[in-house]
């Protein structure tokens, strides 16, 4: 079964029957993580803190936390904002808060790592609409948490990356990063990955993501989901770009054009690729994540360096 004939088929589900799959899905992603991985997850449990909170917007309740450095800080902390990635479907576990609390220690950052809402539940535009209205929250929030709010750095990691990429696209919210930097993040749902080949299980389950997230396949189509597909002119006035891709992911290619078209509008925009990794590495420690952890630090000294 081709791409086009899968998502004719997924179309046909009722609501119940979405809910039953992603369930599966989150559940079996549940195993990805090897034993020796997630003991690491409490190494950092001493030297940072995180603190859990359900923050009130315009939008309704948004779960995140705010992770810091335990060691005193004089004045307010610059910040992270951190977007975990899992396909707009798959939730926000203690692996999306030990990179906060790596990239607070690395940094001295405080990290305001964010839970946003997941489809099928709440499919497009729901996610960027929650972060949007945070992100308009927090010039009055920051304050109080210790943290600065000129100082901003937004970081995305897959899903994470493309809703944070559609917030910069979309132009509503009033929060102006420093910089964004763009994980291996798609920038295309509406194209073939796959051209026209016969699906196997993985990549169901991929398509299935875009499908929970997009129910309508011609929304894929919008600047706000398939970046991509803009043309430089759409792209003018975003922020500083850093796109980060893995050589042995299907969408670096897709993130790569997203570069050419930030390139063409005048946007200071770079591009890496990590030439020997797989989709994830960065927040699932496998493959060059120790070099592209150092690599994402040195992107957020360097702009707050430059900035302070």
């Amino acid at each position: 079964m081709n791409r086009t004939e899968y998502i004719a088929q997924c179309s046909t589900l009722t609501e119940l029957q979405l809910l039953e799959k992603v369930q599966a899905i989150r559940e079996r992603s549940k195993g990805r993580i090897p034993p020796e991985v997630q003991q690491r997850f409490r190494s950092l449990d001493d030297v940072t803190h995180a603190e859990e909170l359900w923050q009130q917007t315009s939008f309704g309740k948004t779960h995140l936390f705010l992770v810091s450095p335990v060691e005193q800080h004089s004045g307010p902390r610059p910040v992270l904002i951190n977007v975990h990635g899992g396909g707009w479907c798959l939730e926000h576990t203690e692996r999306d808060i030990f990179f906060s609390r790596r990239m607070a220690m690395r940094t001295g950052c405080l990290v305001v790592d964010v839970d946003y809402v997941l489809a099928p539940e709440y499919p497009y535009p729901a996610a960027i609409e929650e972060l949007e209205a945070l992100f308009d929250a927090l010039p009055d929030l920051l304050p109080g948490w210790g943290g600065d709010p000129k100082r901003i750095v937004f970081c995305g990691q897959s899903a994470g990356g493309n809703l944070l990429a559609a917030v910069a696209q979309r132009r509503k919210t009033s929060l102006h990063p420093l910089k964004q930097i763009l994980c291996y993040s798609p920038a295309d749902n509406w194209s073939d990955h796959f051209n026209g080949e016969d699906l196997d299980p993985r990549a169901m389950d991929t398509e299935l993501y875009g499908f929970f997230y997009n129910r309508t396949f011609e929304e894929r189509k919008n600047p706000d989901v398939s970046m991509a597909l803009i043309q430089p002119e759409d792209a003018i006035g975003l922020p500083s770009t850093d796109i980060i891709t893995a050589g042995l992911d299907n969408l670096k290619d897709e993130a790569k054009r997203y570069y050419g078209i930030l390139v063409a509008a005048g946007v200071p925009t770079s591009y890496r690729c990590f030439e020997q990794s797989r989709h994830g590495f960065l927040v699932n420690l496998y493959d060059e994540c120790e070099a592209c952890e150092d690599y994402v630090t040195d992107l957020i000294l360097a702009t707050l360096n430059t900035a302070s």
